[in-house]
């Protein structure tokens, strides 16, 4: 490493970390900028006070206030050069000078509407120059704005013929950072694309763990020569693909079907797909082929309800395997040992485990996807040029490599198109990312029926099918917009897990009315685990979407659908008589199809939902309780698994409990919005986001272990050992971690410094990973001036040792595997029924079910509610 990382802002919207190698590189970032017609608009801008970090052995960090900052441009490169005043001043700390100099000084936002406030003579005021850079390709002009904290920002304003920027060849600009320190020259490079509004398409795809939607912004013209945004336009995904499929005669252009990946009434895409377990097409090596080969043949995105052939029953026989949730399966690839593939070659069957083959899946459905689009959008602007900005909306529980992955891969697809289908076609792109969670927020401050309040914090908490993430965001102190995240963090654990405790509740149900333990166990094993875990798909979906309807058919009150359960007949079967008389699953599917409700009969929903709304609110209020000023203005719950109620007021209820978070100023988004609340907020071009980084470090100091009461009891002592319930069993499971969180000190900006001398005994929490030092040398020689801080750089987050403002050393974090598994508590259950392990479904392994529940009696007002009627649930 031999770099200094510089923060930039791109024309207002990203916010990136441009490395300045001491070596001249080609490498470029790749950046769209819509170009208005005759209105100033920014291109890059550094913040004032900016932290230049040094990743270079020996030499210190930088701030704004340590250069001068001066432009060419030459032959159709921009140059900006940052020059070190003289010898660099040891005080490094200009970050932080008194407060009338912090308060002079502007943050970027700030910059273009800047008027000095009136100040004590003795204070210096922040001024500007503007000064002329030059004209790029006689049609835009360049210049800079250059302040007396040093903050910059470069603009453009265009002047002549418009129209030459919706010639193909019409030049990029290269921006070309030079930083002059220490006798030395550092350099990084961007790659400026100017768009047209013409030419502009903007693409935002949240892939969902059941669902996926697509969305585009465009402009159009308005009056005059002037163009505006369009609003946001969202794509019917499924027709989409359904074209696609017939373009590519993968099915009839007459198809009519009913399929069962169309989301009624929405312009969703339900997020189901099929692999063939003997995977054909000639690989050449399987391992480095980036998609899978004759799609058509081996992947199945629709799946017929009308048609024996296209629909499950075609799918069972011709073996394919229903992929599980994708974007949680990638931590857990041992657990799928039954899902295997083949690829057939020279003779020899090729062994291919989930984990060999899931990626390939993964890249080709995305190519799908991007490619049902643009097949469209191309048939409708026959002779379009398009310059596209993509953003994929990501859980928190993705990493860094998770990150880089995908967006090489959609790189990559780009590529290929523009190089082939597309040629000609797609002139440029950029491949962004962005938090699901934080998207969410961004979405919720365009809505035109709330007010955001300026130095505030916001938690947003978004719980889909698969996976619950939350965010921590502040608003600026001046500009509601200069937002700032402060925590990211996710799990497996969200509406499908609400649905296997639909299912424990089913198994239980099964059990206490069974007259011989020994035959329902059988039962359950054969007809019900058993169907689970083979490949007939038809049955899997059947009972799944009973299960699902249930769900959102649930009802406060035991007793009343208590008797719906024991009046339930399917011919001469009953739950009764369902495990002696040989019955099968088709039985038992049917017998929930005669009942209309669901209840809390044993405690496993409400359990369920507690520790999921548990283990979100203990990492909250970890951030809550060591922000200083925590100023909490709102919160946000969006995501589909809000519409199951009792999840929703347990949520609420642990809010205003345990953060002590007023009832009103919880908001729950209603209706499509919990669903694409999120992709409206990727178009929020008033801030700025970083896309590379996703969780953001926390140190946790970890409490100092209690000790044990070393006196043993007397013999005649009777030890009280409580019954342990099934939610009393998943809260056990995480209790060290919850009551480690619960009683930690923790470090929030470990951009700046961590606390050193707790470093050794500390746990790094980014995103849902936890990590710890790599290395002991890092607490080697230490003196009373050793600090570190936990830095973002291209690979990564890396740990720097600083004595005197001196850059020591660089370490990697490691991270701490989860040896005990316990995150397949929640990981195994979040994927059913795609996944299931008896070892995990607590309603088979209890052994005190014996006889039917006692039903206590309900208020009356409860006795007739629905789960809409009341927000203080009953359970028992």
């Amino acid at each position: 490493m031999n770099y200094y990382m510089l923060p930039l802002v791109v024309n207002d919207r990203r916010a990136i970390n441009l490395p300045l190698n001491e070596e001249d590189t080609t490498d470029h970032y790749h950046y769209l900028i819509e170009v208005p017609e005759k209105i100033h608009f920014n291109i890059i801008g550094l913040l004032k006070e900016t932290n230049i970090k040094s990743l270079i052995l020996g030499k210190q960090d930088l701030t704004t206030e340590d250069f001068k900052t001066s432009y060419i441009l030459e032959n159709g490169v921009l140059k900006v050069i940052l020059t070190a005043k003289g010898n660099i001043s040891n005080n490094n700390s200009n970050v932080g000078k008194d407060k009338a100099n912090a308060e002079s000084a502007l943050t970027y936002d700030d910059l273009d509407s800047y008027v000095p406030k009136s100040k004590k003579k003795e204070e210096p005021i922040t001024t500007s120059l503007n000064k002329p850079i030059g004209i790029f390709e006689n049609l835009i002009e360049l210049s800079a704005v250059n302040y007396s904290n040093n903050a910059f920002v470069v603009s453009g304003n265009t002047n002549g013929n418009y129209a030459k920027l919706l010639k193909s060849d019409f030049p990029n600009l290269r921006i070309t950072i030079e930083l002059h320190a220490n006798n030395t020259k550092y350099s990084g490079n961007i790659l400026i694309h100017w768009t047209h509004p013409e030419q502009f398409l903007g693409l935002a795809l949240d892939f969902g763990s059941e669902s996926s939607q697509l969305a585009v912004k465009r402009y159009q013209k308005g009056f005059g020569h002037s163009y505006e945004e369009k609003k946001v336009e969202h794509e019917n995904l499924f027709k989409n693909i359904l074209s696609f499929y017939k373009s590519k005669k993968w099915i009839s252009k007459d198809d009519d079907n009913q399929y069962y990946q169309e989301e009624a009434n929405t312009d969703f895409f339900k997020s189901i797909f099929f692999l063939k377990e003997t995977l054909s097409g000639d690989y050449q090596d399987f391992d480095k082929a980036l998609y899978l080969e004759s799609l058509n043949d081996n992947l199945k995105m629709l799946v017929s309800s009308s048609t024996r052939d296209l629909g499950y029953v075609g799918l069972t026989q011709n073996k394919f395997h229903q992929l599980p949730n994708l974007k949680i399966a990638h931590k857990y690839n041992e657990s799928f040992s039954q899902l295997n593939f083949n690829v057939p070659k020279d003779g020899y069957e090729i062994p291919l485990k989930l984990a060999e083959v899931k990626n390939k899946a993964y890249n080709s459905i995305l190519k799908i996807i991007i490619e049902s689009f643009l097949k469209k959008e191309f048939i409708r602007y026959n002779n379009a040029k398009r310059k596209i900005r993509f953003v994929l909306l990501v859980p928190n529980i993705y990493d860094h490599n998770d990150i880089k992955n995908t967006q090489m891969l959609i790189n990559q697809i780009f590529k290929n198109f523009s190089e082939t289908d597309y040629k000609g076609k797609i002139l440029a792109w950029e491949v962004l990312t962005i938090s699901e969670s934080d998207a969410s927020f961004l979405g919720y401050m365009n809505k035109n029926d709330i007010q955001i309040e300026k130095n505030s914090h916001y938690i947003i908490i978004d719980a889909g099918k698969g996976t619950t993430d939350f965010s921590v965001i502040q608003t600026g102190y001046e500009n509601i917009y200069n937002i700032n995240p402060i925590y990211r963090n996710g799990f497996a654990g969200a509406g499908n897990m609400i649905t296997f405790a639909i299912f424990e509740t089913l198994i239980h149900f099964i059990r206490a009315h069974a007259a011989n333990q020994n035959t329902a166990y059988k039962f359950i094993r054969e007809q019900i685990l058993n169907n689970l875990n083979d490949s007939n798909l038809e049955i899997k979906n059947r009972f799944y979407a009973q299960l699902e309807r249930l769900k959102y058919n649930f009802h406060y009150n035991n007793s009343y659908v208590l008797n719906q359960w024991r009046s339930a007949q399917s011919g001469d079967y009953d739950f009764k008589t369902i495990t002696e008389s040989g019955a099968t699953i088709d039985t038992l599917i049917d017998l929930l199809e005669k009942i209309e409700n669901i209840s809390d009969f044993y405690g496993y929903i409400q359990e369920t939902c507690e520790l999921i709304a548990e283990r979100t609110i203990i990492n909250l209020k970890l951030v809550k309780n060591n922000i200083n000023d925590f100023h909490c203005q709102g919160v946000i719950l969006t995501g589909r698994a809000f519409l199951f109620t009792p999840f929703e007021e347990k949520i609420r209820a642990i809010l205003a409990q345990k953060l002590n978070i007023d009832f009103n100023l919880i908001h729950t988004l209603k209706g499509n919005e919990l669903k694409d609340i999120c992709i409206k907020g990727v178009f929020n071009n008033t801030v700025r986001i970083n896309s590379e980084q996703i969780g953001y470090p926390i140190q946790v100091i970890l409490p100092k272990p209690v000790e044990k009461n070393s006196k043993r009891k007397e013999k005649n002592e009777k030890e009280i050992v409580p019954k342990t319930g099934f939610g009393i069993r998943l809260l056990n499971i995480f209790f060290n971690e919850l009551n480690e969180i619960e009683t930690a000190k923790a470090v929030i900006n470990t951009d700046q410094k961590t606390d050193y001398n707790e470093l050794s005994k500390s746990q790094i929490i980014i995103g849902s990973k936890k990590f710890k030092i790599a290395s002991g040398a890092l607490f080697d020689n230490a003196s009373n001036n050793t600090q570190a801080d936990i830095t973002f750089t291209p690979n990564g987050y890396l740990v720097r040792k600083i004595e005197d403002k001196i850059v020591k050393d660089i370490y990697a974090l490691k991270e701490i595997d989860d040896e005990n598994n316990i995150e397949k508590s929640m990981v195994i259950p979040s994927l059913f029924p795609n996944y299931i392990d008896e070892q995990f479904i607590f309603s088979v392994k209890r052994d005190d079910i014996k006889k039917p529940p006692i039903i206590p009696d309900l208020p009356e007002e409860k006795k007739k509610s629905n789960p809409g009627d009341s927000k203080s649930p009953q359970f028992f």
